[in-house]
């Protein structure tokens, strides 16, 4: 049986432009300045703005043309950039008393008019503040850092192919096995499966003995040791090819092929034992091997196909005096946007007193695109003065660290910044994430500044971040001996000497956080 009900429930949406600022707020420089240039692309009242251009006034008391002011400008109440302010943006869009009358003749003009829309109503929308922050007035191109041409990893294996003139038959062959090779170098895939796929999707046949024999000539292509289907076979491989057959390298094969179990888990008194070695032979032989490379795939140095660089979002001075902070963000890249002139000048003389008027289509379009124009710009506004109240907070509760470094951290959570400004939690989660900034001790993720507090005896109710004691665990492990490496339990004793009160437990966890393996692992020889 069908029934009418009627129910009442409270729900919080957000409005399209409160989503279009969030999304702002969490996009680190390099990505907004991408948005930023596909906004243009896609808006045709969106524009950059020339910051030398003067801002155009009434032509006649008849014709008013809305003015804009870029945040920023001397002659408007908006902080500088370089200035962590705390103004609400109403205070940053004050009328002068020209345009309050200019804005009363339009308020009179619509009362008279229909209740309905018309073109002279959007025309004569007040624009004051929409242009965007200024790019601190930097005159330099912003041009693009070109990108050299490089070869693949894969890509430079299929054409050393080409140097082991193989038949076409057996080329098939190489190229389903280097195209079945990992990011790291190696062939997880098993050898009889690659044969078998071959031999299906080329139409002949392959063994297993002619697909191993095309595997030892891959595997001594550059790199060497590529193709290995274990570190003991990629080790062998890069000793077995050395011009150089010095008894080092006998001996470095001799451990890889009968006591490679001891060789890992750093046994080497059995190695000594079961190898006849002296320690001088043997840890010459160590020694080769720890150079020889492990991940023949991985890119190192100059030859990264995919080197990444942070671009600093604030960058973090002390002033002259030294005595406070100077909090610049970041905003080279980004150009001052204004909703475009000539548009509005050449929709003006479309309008229906010059005898050409727009059909409802037309104007519906204009309207939005105008509106969409200028909640982008406020959002671009917002996001700066958000980042700036965040990086403020997060400067005055972390003062310790910027004056004397790491070991000053204070323990930090996102609750504390976001009850200092007045913010929700996750707003402080989307500026902090994918943020950096450049201070005098480094480039730091804004993440780093928020750490959990571990009790101390230095003072009753007195904490330091986990980062600290982090930090004093690796300079403990840097500092011991290798032949004798301390336990966990020794780190302990020596962390509660200092006044650290941790548990075994917690200095494993940050030992392992930081992927220092156990004190077995860390022996050496010497």
């Amino acid at each position: 049986m069908l029934q009418l009900r009627q129910s009442q429930s409270l729900q919080q949406r957000l409005t399209p432009q409160q989503v279009q600022y969030l999304k702002l707020l969490q996009l680190p420089i390099l990505s907004l300045e991408q948005r930023i240039k596909s906004e243009i692309e896609e808006n045709p009242m969106l524009e950059e703005s020339n910051e030398e251009e003067e801002i155009p006034q009434q032509l006649s008391n008849d014709e008013p043309i809305a003015e804009s002011v870029e945040f920023g400008d001397s002659g408007a109440d908006v902080p500088h950039p370089e200035v962590a302010t705390e103004q609400s943006t109403g205070d940053d869009m004050q009328r002068t008393a020209d345009q309050e009358d200019r804005l009363a003749r339009e308020e009179t003009t619509r009362d008279e008019a229909s209740n309905d829309y018309t073109f002279e109503d959007f025309m004569n929308d007040d624009t004051e503040g929409f242009k965007s922050p200024s790019s601190n007035n930097i005159d330099e191109d912003r041009e693009e850092m070109p990108q050299a041409a490089s070869e693949s990893f894969t890509e430079s294996l299929y054409s050393q192919i080409v140097m082991l003139n193989l038949p076409d038959r057996f080329r098939a062959l190489a190229e389903e096995i280097i195209g079945s090779i990992d990011e790291d170098g190696y062939l997880r895939v098993p050898l009889d499966q690659i044969a078998r796929d071959a031999s299906v999707f080329y139409g002949d046949e392959y063994t297993i003995q002619e697909a191993e024999a095309i595997l030892r000539r891959i595997q001594k292509l550059d790199p060497v040791g590529v193709a290995a289907r274990d570190l003991r076979e990629c080790l062998s491989v890069q000793l077995d090819v050395m011009p150089n057959h010095s008894p080092v390298r006998e001996i470095a094969k001799r451990i890889i092929h009968d006591r490679f179990d001891d060789f890992v888990n750093k046994r080497y008194t059995a190695l000594t034992r079961h190898l006849n070695l002296g320690p001088g032979e043997l840890k010459s032989a160590i020694e080769l091997i720890q150079h020889l490379n492990p991940k023949p795939g991985a890119p190192s140095g100059a030859l990264s196909e995919s080197t990444k660089y942070i671009t600093a979002d604030f960058y973090i001075e002390k002033t002259s005096d030294g005595k406070d902070f100077v909090i610049t963000l970041n905003e080279r890249g980004i150009p001052p946007l204004r909703v475009n002139a000539a548009y509005k000048d050449l929709i003006r003389k479309q309008a229906p007193e010059h005898g050409r008027p727009l059909n409802a289509e037309a104007k519906d379009f204009i309207k939005k695109k105008f509106e969409s124009a200028k909640f982008f710009i406020m959002a671009i506004y917002q996001r700066r003065e958000t980042m700036m109240r965040v990086m403020h907070s997060i400067v005055t509760h972390q003062r310790p660290f910027f004056d004397g470094g790491e070991k000053y951290l204070k323990p930090l959570i996102y609750k504390t910044i976001a009850e200092d400004i007045g913010m929700d939690i996750s707003t402080i989660c989307r500026v902090v994430n994918g943020k950096y900034c450049q201070t005098d001790f480094g480039v730091f993720e804004l993440k780093y500044f928020f750490s959990e507090s571990i009790p101390t005896d230095h003072g009753e109710g007195e904490a330091v971040a986990n980062k600290v004691v982090k930090s004093r665990i690796k300079d403990i492990i840097d500092a011991e001996l290798g032949d004798e490496p301390l336990s966990d339990e020794k780190i302990v004793q020596l962390l509660n000497t200092e006044g650290f009160d941790v548990a075994r437990r917690t200095v494993a966890k940050y030992r392992e956080q930081m992927n220092i393996p156990v004190a077995r692992l860390r022996k050496k020889l010497v």
